[in-house]
């Protein structure tokens, strides 16, 4: 009798041990991700060379590809995670001479549609701002709370090369309702996903997760199941599917919110971004001012 409680509290402490290293396991999984532009989704932003800035739609449109793919990663470790973007990422901006004005995707604000991929033109023939003036000095990521559901948007503000301030605002994971499952299967890079279908506003999305991987995460805020991760999710405007899932020790460090970060509200972190770029747009106007 006492062989057999010893076996049964030694096989419970090795399901405790597993369990506790699944829940402690890290890596990254890469989504390959594409994005649908429409001419009426685009703004024109416009400054000044006295500060002033406008909006409005174009009355013409440049030459804009109406399909932008990227690469999005999420890397997480021990309850916590980091997105990052690579390539495309959305229109870019296009600073034109005489006043300089910018065109991003309507609803995204100046500051993320030029996270580094600004495009200037001179004016009136004059030449460029050297291209180290080009550097946008506001850098934008998003950390995941993967256990308390939440997602951390992060700006650093940089002075030749120099972070000066760092700043974040906090968001909720979104309900999900109407979440439908058809009991329909299918591999997406090794893991083995259930097919559900949610609505959202005006969007119907299809999306295929996985409870395989120890974490919960959806790379579309509002669509996500109870527990698991979506690993390929599409709409008519926007699609993202997981290409690579690599499980591997990673440093919590690499994917925790900046010890230095305030905390701001959505609205004032959108207004630090605005004002920050704003400036730096005129900056750039004047330097191309006198460069003619």
């Amino acid at each position: 009798m006492e062989k057999t409680i010893s076996a049964f509290v030694m096989m419970a402490a090795l399901l405790a041990t597993g369990k506790e290293a699944s829940a402690q396991q890290s890596g990254v999984i890469e989504y390959e991700v594409t994005s649908r532009i429409e001419p009426g989704q685009m703004r024109v932003v416009t400054y000044s060379s006295g500060g002033g800035r406008t909006e409005g739609a174009p009355e013409s449109m440049p030459d804009l590809p109406n399909l932008v793919t990227s690469k999005q990663t999420l890397t997480f470790s021990g309850g916590k995670g980091k997105l990052e973007m690579e390539g495309g990422g959305g229109p870019r901006m296009m600073m034109m001479g005489g006043p300089m004005g910018g065109v991003s995707a309507r609803g995204t604000t100046v500051s993320d549609a030029g996270r580094g991929n600004a495009v200037f033109a001179p004016a009136q023939g004059g030449r460029p701002p050297a291209a180290g003036a080009l550097r946008s000095p506001v850098t934008n990521t998003t950390y995941i709370d993967l256990s308390n559901r939440k997602y951390l948007s992060v700006t650093e503000e940089r002075k030749d090369s120099v972070v000066e301030n760092i700043w974040y605002s906090e968001e909720d994971y979104k309900a999900t309702p109407d979440f439908k499952t058809s009991g329909k299967t299918k591999k997406i890079a090794g893991y083995s996903c259930k097919r559900a279908t949610v609505n959202q506003g005006d969007e119907q999305f299809v999306l295929w997760y996985t409870t395989e991987i120890p974490v919960s995460f959806s790379p579309v805020n509002g669509v996500l199941p109870e527990q698991g991760v979506v690993l390929s999710i599409e709409s008519s405007k926007r699609s993202y599917v997981a290409k690579k899932v690599e499980l591997k020790p990673i440093p919590e460090s690499e994917v925790s919110l900046p010890a230095t970060a305030q905390k701001l509200t959505a609205d004032e972190l959108k207004e630090k971004r605005r004002s920050i770029m704003e400036k730096w747009h005129n900056e750039q106007f004047k330097k191309m001012q006198q460069a003619q």
